[in-house]
């Protein structure tokens, strides 16, 4: 039998690479219409309600996709569910601009939250399975990157395409990015590969610990539902809010956005070197949400004030500070308990609940800053960051317990 101390380390980081890559091309995919938002509304003569629908349309279907294909993630075939998830939202993808009427692109967006459901939970079990422990900080790092690279990339190619074209081309372009990962994918994945053999001893562990586990997966979940809401809202309406504000101009307020991946991308490194201080990853959790409530004051103290500087200041620092969460809720956790829990469950469950956030966010906030104005929208976030704090305590508690176990 292969153990852990005979893994080839090349095949690990092949495996590593291709489930990055696979993850950055469905950002690609995913967060182009939020990353066009601004033009899309302009150009087809929608509401920001009408247009926030669509994205949740695609954060309802991928959320409770990512309940049912945790849960299934086990008996999948990673090389070909992942290559044929890929391929669909490509067709998706290419299907949005030519459809142009946004009744039916919640729809079409919809099924391709449903394909790309698929994706997290089969990677990260995918992880589990084929990544040693002495790989896995490098395969964590590497994951939460994903979030930060496929954003910048998706809003850089909306700027230029609404700066030099129409929003329609992000689409195409997305679909190819998709192609061409799936080929990849499909490629370097190899034929049965060998897996990573846990020890015996570990399934005693599940049982004498499953219960405090479950109670700490079960509070970082709903720990989650605050990052969705506020990652996804930020990513979002930041183009509107610089518009709307602050009269920039439509490619110039996606270009400005992009700052904001580009930052958080330092975020994944920032929550890596700051585990290694703090294992509890409801301590982490509770110190990003406290600085991420300070932050939503000053974003509202800068719309006061009408500064652009400061308040793209604390968007950057916003998002960098969701980005850190982000990591430990969806990589951190799922892949620290391996041992006790089923990864592609953990990880499938997680991102059901981060989406419940989305889902929430895009036609809420939408409605709300129409309704109510942007201060309205920042307090409300303020208020679910301080909620989210105080649901960390709670996990704290529980994690107390699992040491004395």
């Amino acid at each position: 039998m292969e153990t852990v101390s005979k893994i080839d380390s090349r095949k690990e980081n092949k495996i590593i690479f291709i489930c990055w890559l696979a993850y950055t091309a469905a950002y690609v995919g995913r967060l182009n219409f939020n990353a066009s938002i601004v033009a899309i509304i302009s150009d087809l003569g929608v509401t920001k309600a009408d247009a926030g629908l669509v994205s949740s349309f695609f954060f309802f279907a991928y959320g409770a996709g990512q309940l049912i294909n945790g849960i299934l993630s086990k008996k999948y075939n990673a090389k070909i569910m992942i290559f044929l998830s890929l391929i669909i939202s490509a067709v998706m993808n290419v299907l949005m601009p030519i459809c142009g009427d946004i009744s039916l692109m919640k729809f079409i967006w919809m099924g391709n939250g449903i394909v790309q459901s698929v994706l997290w939970s089969t990677l990260i079990k995918t992880l589990s399975d084929f990544v040693s422990n002495k790989k896995l900080p490098k395969a964590i790092l590497a994951m939460s990157t994903t979030v930060a690279i496929g954003t910048l990339v998706a809003y850089g190619i909306s700027s230029l395409s609404v700066r030099f074209g129409t929003w329609k081309i992000v689409f195409y372009v997305a679909s190819i990015v998709l192609v061409v990962s799936a080929i990849i994918w499909f490629t370097l994945f190899g034929i049965n590969p060998k897996k990573v053999i846990e020890i015996e001893e570990q399934k005693s562990e599940k049982v004498k610990m499953g219960r405090v586990v479950l109670l700490a997966l079960f509070i970082t979940a709903f720990a989650g539902i605050a990052n969705g809401f506020i990652k996804d809202g930020i990513n979002t309406w930041v183009p509107s809010v610089l518009y709307e504000e602050f009269g920039i101009s439509q490619s110039f307020s996606i270009l400005l956005t992009l700052l904001l991946p580009m930052v958080s991308t330092l975020g994944a490194a920032i929550a890596k070197k700051v585990h290694e201080k703090i294992p509890s990853h409801a301590a982490m959790n509770f110190i990003f949400y406290i600085f991420s409530a300070l932050l939503c004051g000053g974003i509202l103290l800068s719309l006061k004030l009408h500064s652009i500087v400061a308040i793209m200041i604390c968007f950057i620092c916003v998002a960098c500070g969701m980005s850190m969460i982000n990591n430990v809720i969806t990589s951190m956790f799922a892949l620290d308990y391996r041992r006790l829990l089923n990864a592609g469950f953990a990880a499938g469950l997680l991102n059901t609940f981060c989406y419940i956030g989305s889902t929430v966010t895009s036609y809420t906030l939408g409605a709300v800053s129409q309704a109510r104005g942007w201060n309205a929208v920042f307090i409300i976030m303020l208020a679910v960051c301080v909620v989210a704090a105080v649901i960390c305590l709670a996990g704290i508690i529980s994690e107390r317990k699992m040491k004395e176990k």
